[in-house]
């Protein structure tokens, strides 16, 4: 780490702009974050620079910047891009920094192989980090081979993310410290990965940088630290239940009662029931124990290839035979 001061900024932020593949039905978004409020709130907690990372768009950034232009120095526009193992058909988020709309034109081409995205990326020289490994990862392939991919295709891995497990980073954590191990240089990243505006500045990256195109370089060197703290099991139950109250307070906003029609209204009133009777909170916690569980899993295969790799140069050799005569 240089002798430059640490500049702060939370690389895991979304807006009300984020897209949100679940619960169609219902036209609920992902987040109800003004992307304005989300800026002063990054400001708040004392980020230097604020990164917007939606859900596979830029117009939360680019809304931001055309109501103030002013801000655009403190600004990085970035864009968590869902990309898949075509093999398994596991999903991924990678979070890519310093977009534009051709960028962001592009990324839409080649997201739907992870292994056609990351070559692109690299192609760039966009910073890119693999965003909370182990949310998707459901056993599609064994451990170790799933931890030998990441390391193969990417130099930057979230071990720091605020509203996932605590096993979840020690175990991205851990993928970082296998490889550098194995003589591979790799990096952490800290973001609060927040949909509401309580988490935000939850995780942070720190990295020197007079302005953010110098410290989005010294990111990519991997010359930056993680700082931060999980807001834990009771921080993510009411952040689903804030959502949800945001939801429905927004179908009062004459904006959003025009994307609605009478079937999404039903599926509005059905929902009110399921979501008293606990099924969120259900849902909640059969995430967060499973992604636990399983971060458990890869980070036990971890220390047993640890092993392995310690033992095999003081196995014995196979006896000799004495030759006869």
């Amino acid at each position: 780490m240089t002798g430059s001061p640490l500049r702060k900024v939370d690389l895991h932020v979304h807006t009300a702009f984020s897209n949100f593949r679940h619960l169609k039905l219902l036209r609920a978004r992902d987040s109800y974050n003004d992307p304005l409020r989300v800026y002063e709130r990054c400001r708040e907690v004392g980020c230097d620079y604020v990164a917007i990372t939606d859900h596979d768009t830029i117009d939360g950034a680019l809304e931001l910047l055309s109501r103030r232009p002013d801000l655009e120095p403190t600004v990085i526009i970035g864009e968590e891009v869902e990309t898949f193992f075509p093999e398994t058909g596991q999903w991924a988020h990678v979070n890519v920094l310093g977009v534009d709309e051709a960028t962001h034109d592009d990324l839409n081409r080649v997201k739907g192989n992870i292994y056609e995205l990351v070559p692109y990326l690299r192609s760039r020289n966009l910073v890119h980090v693999l965003n909370h490994p182990f949310q998707s990862y459901r056993m599609q392939k064994s451990p170790m081979r799933f931890v030998e991919d990441i390391l193969e295709l990417f130099t930057h891995v979230e071990m720091g993310n605020g509203t996932l497990p605590p096993d979840q980073n020690r175990a991205a954590a851990g993928i970082l410290e296998y490889g550098r191990r194995m003589g591979l240089t790799r990096f952490g990243i800290g973001g609060s990965d927040a949909h509401g505006l309580r988490p935000i500045g939850a995780y942070v990256t720190l990295a020197p940088g007079d302005d953010k195109r110098a410290w989005l370089a010294s990111v990519a060197e991997g010359n930056c630290l993680v700082a931060g703290r999980e807001i834990g099991l009771l921080g993510l139950v009411g952040q689903v239940y804030g959502m949800v109250g945001r939801y429905y307070r927004h179908l009062g906003i004459p904006a959003e009662r025009r994307r609605m029609t009478p079937v999404n209204y039903l599926a509005a009133a059905a929902f009110v029931p399921i979501s008293l009777a606990g099924v969120p909170l259900f849902m909640s916690l059969l995430s967060y124990f499973g992604t636990s569980g399983l971060s458990k899993v890869v980070s036990r295969s971890m220390r047993s290839a640890d092993l392995r790799t310690v033992a095999e140069p003081c196995a014995p050799s196979a006896p000799q035979e004495e030759p006869e005569g």
